[in-house]
């Protein structure tokens, strides 16, 4: 996945890069009035990330970021697809051996719990490494 940025801060190795949210912002009606709910909810259209950067980009580049796919795809399935599955499989079981209403409370603990998990690791695993590489000065 290729997007365009600004670098806003650099470090030693990495840079803070400020990206728009095009694929969220893009097209909606709403751009003319200010902003759909979902930019008026946030704040803002642009979001930063912290960047690899090997090539040496400088504040007020434009840059090109690459992230990989499949790690966009393993976040995307660990938060919202992993809860599901499980509250889906809890409330299967203990529907099954006990009632509804204990299925329907295993199914709630069970989406909170895997969903705080699968947040809280992948928050510590990105801030140890950078997903996000600037591959090109614009």
């Amino acid at each position: 996945m290729r997007q365009v940025g600004i670098v806003k801060e650099v470090n030693e190795y990495c840079a803070v890069v400020e990206v728009s949210r095009k694929s969220a912002c893009e097209g909606c009606h709403a751009n003319l009035e200010g902003g759909c709910s979902a930019c008026v909810s946030f704040g803002k259209k642009e979001i930063r990330t912290r960047a690899d950067n090997s090539i040496g980009a400088r504040v007020g580049d434009r840059v090109l970021l690459e992230t990989d796919s499949t790690t966009v795809i393993i976040y995307a399935l660990a938060v919202f697809l992993l809860p599901i599955v499980t509250a889906a499989a809890g409330y299967i079981l203990l529907s099954a051996l006990i009632g509804a209403l204990a299925g329907y409370i295993t199914a709630v603990a069970c989406f909170i719990s895997v969903f705080a998990i699968s947040c809280l690791t992948l928050n510590r695993r990105a801030s140890r490494r950078f997903d996000v590489k600037i591959v090109n000065v614009l």
